[in-house]
């Protein structure tokens, strides 16, 4: 599968991540309501600085590929999706800034990161949501994914 590459929605354009978005994206991922379902805090610009150049290396696993994109908002940036593909099979993951939620700009994301995937050979897609992160259901189900009734070691339902 090819690396990342620019993608252009209605109402967004979803960059490739490169470490140098750290800078902008502190502070989109700033809130610690950000965390309420996934745990932690706000990371530093050290963290994620580190974090971004580790992303951008891609997978240390052989067979799975790693794609990041941040969501940028008439050029801010306002969240991210994340991709981990293994064959034909993509995990997908999504965060909007707590000031665009509410908005269907995950959604949007999300479908189209779903659609670029699928037009490079992924069939099968799924997603890990806490099981009371309503938002994120109604993400995942617009992406056409159900809940499995199966939850991974960190507690989340996994989504098909």
């Amino acid at each position: 599968m090819s690396a990342a590459e620019l993608i252009n929605t209605a109402r967004l354009t979803l960059t490739p991540l490169v470490p140098a978005d750290a800078v902008e994206m502190v502070g989109v991922l700033s809130d610690p309501a950000l965390y309420t379902f996934t745990g932690g805090e706000p990371p530093t610009l050290d963290q994620l600085e580190d974090l971004y150049r580790s992303q951008s290396a891609g997978s240390p696993h052989e067979g799975e590929i790693w794609h990041n994109w941040i969501l940028r908002l008439d050029g801010t940036a306002i969240g991210y999706v994340q991709a981990t593909v293994k064959g034909d099979s993509a995990d997908l993951a999504w965060v909007v800034g707590s000031p665009w939620q509410g908005s269907g700009y995950a959604t949007e994301a999300s479908k189209a990161v779903r659609d670029w995937l699928a037009d490079r050979g992924a069939v099968r897609f799924s997603a890990h949501i806490h099981p009371d992160h309503t938002a994120s259901h109604a993400i995942a189900t617009s992406l056409g994914l159900e809940a499995t009734g199966r939850l991974d070691d960190e507690g989340e339902m996994i989504w098909a």
